[in-house]
């Protein structure tokens, strides 16, 4: 089952090379691509997302005020051009931090990040008929 993804982005060139990415990876299905972080917030906090891809500068909201303002629990990728971020995007939560610009084989080693720790984190859940047999 693909991974629901949101982009955050405010350059629109950096929106256009992600949600590509994102189209052409089959285990992610792009919900939304937004350039200003606060229409990005509601359709976070208002839609079933498990990733969100992140720019950690932005003019209305950095990255980091952004995740702080989320309302659930969703895995957040932050990224800059600027490697310096990198720790403080750990300290913040991130699920990952990428080094701007993005490419298809960094996608994809983060999905597969994610998948791993789904499969040894989440519990498998059982249907009603194989627990009363």
């Amino acid at each position: 089952m693909p991974l629901n993804v949101i982009v955050i982005d405010d350059s629109p060139l950096q929106l256009l090379l992600v949600a590509r990415l994102i189209e052409k990876n089959p285990e992610l299905t792009l919900l939304g691509a937004y350039a200003n972080p606060l229409l990005g917030l509601v359709a976070v906090n208002s839609a079933a997302v498990d990733l969100v891809l992140l720019d950690v500068e932005m003019p209305e909201m950095d990255g980091f005020e952004f995740k702080a303002q989320l309302e659930k629990e969703v895995s957040v990728v932050m990224n800059s051009t600027k490697a310096i971020f990198q720790e403080q995007a750990c300290k913040a939560g991130a699920f990952d931090f990428l080094q701007k610009p993005i490419s298809a084989a960094d996608l994809k080693a983060t999905v597969s990040k994610m998948a791993t720790l789904k499969k040894y984190f989440v519990p498998e859940t059982k249907s009603i008929t194989s627990i009363a047999s």
